[in-house]
């Protein structure tokens, strides 16, 4: 355990590697803001945005179990040998899991629905998944060895070469979006892998043995982390999943389009904050987690709020000239969407106080809650419905619903983690 001078000393560091990776990454993810306004105004029509919508929550599913969830796993290995042996059972995991998005893409095209007709998501899915599972596991090695400026600039860059190639794409129609963001996934991985290849060939090859004791070491990630991952991200699929098949695809792609600006600054605090918050917590002294966990929630959710208030300084004709008529309807969605934002960013970006204090159980009742809220929610307005395709004031009132639910849940969430922390006395 770390004496409170070493406390003293880790802190300050915590928060230097959290601008670092906040600043560099910050490149990136300003390059995206560039980026999307003229994808939407001279490439893409609302109709893509609505299938990049669909593909995102189908790949997010399948990503939060890609790995099992051992690239969380992976910061806490102290050895390189004990670090092989556990990206060895994530890769085989990812391996698996690649063949079956390919099984449910082809399987949702036989199906006839909606999200089945998206152009070569058959092997558009298994890619993405493939991609988002390699740079979960860098991500987890470069962490391990607390190489956070190294890991911004492999995000940074591969991101950005991303953006550039969802221009290059845009002849391919609504796939290019798609595309785009997996070459820009696949980029991160290869400049990730290349930062770990050194020390990964100077730790011992896994063996059956190796994989055996990290499986037993770790296999609450699987067990817990895991299906609760997937429920969180199934929660917000069916959000999304239900827009695209009773909405009409303008709509859904307003949604799509706003989401994706509130989402990447938001992306930007919640993975710089989480990943060296999760790593540091070790060294914290008994009973010192309560007060900074305090303070970064509330101040994660008074900065977001802050932020988000700006949508309201935003006059609507601002975005009707910048990106087109066809987007007018994308401003008024974001404001209605927007409240349930602060919240999420502090939940997230904090959510690794539980697998710290061994309850990731309590993720897994949370995350059970979260989805039979929204399908709850979602059955609901089923049941009101009129007739096949919502009007435009029943799906407005639909977002209304949803955010004061997303924004409940989120806040409980937080109150939940407070309460692990004092009943842990951590």
């Amino acid at each position: 355990m770390a004496t409170l001078s070493e406390q003293q000393v880790k802190l300050p560091s915590s928060l230097r590697n959290i601008l670092g990776l906040f600043l560099s990454s910050g490149m990136a993810q300003g390059a995206a803001l560039v980026a999307l306004p003229l994808l939407q105004r001279y490439c893409y029509g609302p109709s893509a945005f609505a299938d990049m919508a669909v593909y995102s929550q189908l790949v997010g599913i399948l990503g939060a179990v890609a790995t099992f969830r051992f690239d969380l796993a992976l910061v806490k290995r102290e050895s390189a040998d004990a670090a092989r042996a556990t990206v060895a059972i994530g890769l085989r995991v990812l391996t698996v899991v690649t063949l079956a998005a390919g099984l449910l893409a082809l399987g949702l095209k036989y199906a006839d629905s909606a999200t089945g007709a998206i152009a070569g998501l058959w092997l558009l899915l298994p890619c993405g998944v493939f991609g988002m599972g390699v740079n979960g596991l860098v991500t987890g090695w470069l962490s391990r060895q607390e190489r956070f400026g190294t890991l911004a600039w492999v995000r940074g860059g591969g991101s950005t070469l991303g953006e550039v190639a969802r221009f290059l794409t845009a002849p391919m129609g609504a796939s290019g979006l798609i595309i785009g963001r997996i070459m820009g996934q696949w980029c991160t991985a290869a400049g990730g892998v290349r930062s770990m290849v050194k020390e990964w060939r100077q730790a011992a090859r896994s063996t059956k043995l190796s994989r055996a004791a990290a499986w037993k070491a770790d296999r609450d990630y699987a067990r817990y982390t895991t299906p609760a991952n997937v429920l969180a991200m199934a929660a917000n699929g069916a959000f999304i999943f239900f827009l695209f098949e009773y909405c009409p695809q303008d709509f859904v792609g307003a949604v799509g389009a706003g989401m994706a600006y509130l989402t990447v600054a938001a992306g930007l605090v919640i993975r710089s904050v989480n990943d060296v918050f999760f790593k540091h917590l070790d060294h914290l002294a008994a009973g010192g987690l309560l007060k900074p966990y305090l303070m970064w929630s509330a101040s994660l959710i008074l900065l977001s709020g802050a932020a988000l208030s700006l949508l309201w300084w935003v006059p609507d004709s601002w975005i009707s000239g910048l990106l087109g008529a066809e987007w007018a309807a994308m401003q008024p969605i974001m404001r209605i969407l927007a409240p349930w934002m602060a919240p999420w960013i502090a939940a997230s970006a904090l959510s690794g106080v539980f697998p710290h204090l061994g309850l990731q159980s309590w993720t897994l009742v949370l995350d059970t809650l979260h989805l039979t809220l929204i399908v709850g929610l979602i059955g609901s307005v089923l049941s009101g419905l009129s007739s096949d395709v919502m009007s435009e004031a029943e799906a407005l009132a639909f977002l209304s619903q949803y955010t004061a639910l997303q924004a409940g849940f989120y806040i409980a969430a937080i109150a939940a983690a407070i309460a692990a922390i004092v009943r842990s006395k951590a």
